[in-house]
């Protein structure tokens, strides 16, 4: 058994992608699909085109592509150590499902109290972000990830944890703090929660996403 890792690709994610897919290829046997409106830079990976921003979409169009039982959603600015990778690929067909522990590439004091609330907070409460990377058995997904444009992590964890609750792998996986250097450390930390609240209230995702990537443009 082995592990089919997918990638939501965006054009504005070549430099990050790159990193990326040279990591996996470091791993023999994974299965890589890059699902978006960019192919990948060179070969190794396959290419499922979704246009449009719904990251929910990109993601449920490489776990349909997906050959192996085993899936790796990985966000597109993260790195995990290969030990990480090579962890998983031996745990192919019993993962269950959760993410690896996080961190950022700034150490902050904001951004070190982040980390620590999502692994030791948030992911107990059955909700691991895609900055985790997030794996699972593929029976364990009873239902397609709703095409979202923001937040479609966490439409994923509420259906994955109908199985059980989470596991975070002992491998960190390093995220871009891209978003809190442009904007300012509290101020993106303000606007986080302000966006996980009004998605609890049911505001459009189309309306969250427009504003989250306001100046930025990572994900639209």
């Amino acid at each position: 058994m082995s592990v089919t890792v997918v990638v939501p690709v965006h054009e504005n994610g070549g430099e990050w992608l790159a990193r990326i897919l040279a990591r996996l290829a470091e791993v023999p046997g994974l299965e890589v699909i890059c699902a978006g409106d960019i192919p990948p830079p060179g070969g190794g990976a396959r290419f499922v085109r979704v246009d449009g921003p719904s990251r929910g979409a990109r993601l449920q169009a490489g776990i349909d592509a997906a050959s192996h039982a085993t899936l790796l959603l990985h966000h597109p600015r993260s790195l995990i150590p290969a030990e990480g990778l090579r962890w998983l690929a031996e745990r192919a067909g019993r993962a269950g499902w959760g993410g690896f522990t996080h961190a950022f590439d700034w150490d902050h004091p904001l951004l070190r109290f982040t980390s620590w609330y999502s692994n030791r907070v948030r992911a107990r409460r059955g909700i691991v972000y895609l900055d985790h990377c997030v794996y699972f058995d593929r029976r364990l997904l009873t239902r397609p990830i709703p095409p979202v444009e923001i937040f479609e992590d966490t439409e994923l964890s509420l259906i994955l944890r109908e199985s059980g609750p989470p596991a975070l792998a002992p491998f960190i996986a390093t995220t871009s703090a891209v978003r809190f250097r442009a904007n300012g450390p509290w101020r993106q930390a303000w606007l986080n929660q302000r966006m996980k609240l009004a998605y609890l209230l049911g505001a459009s995702h189309r309306i969250l996403n427009a504003r989250y990537e306001r100046g930025l443009g990572l994900n639209s």
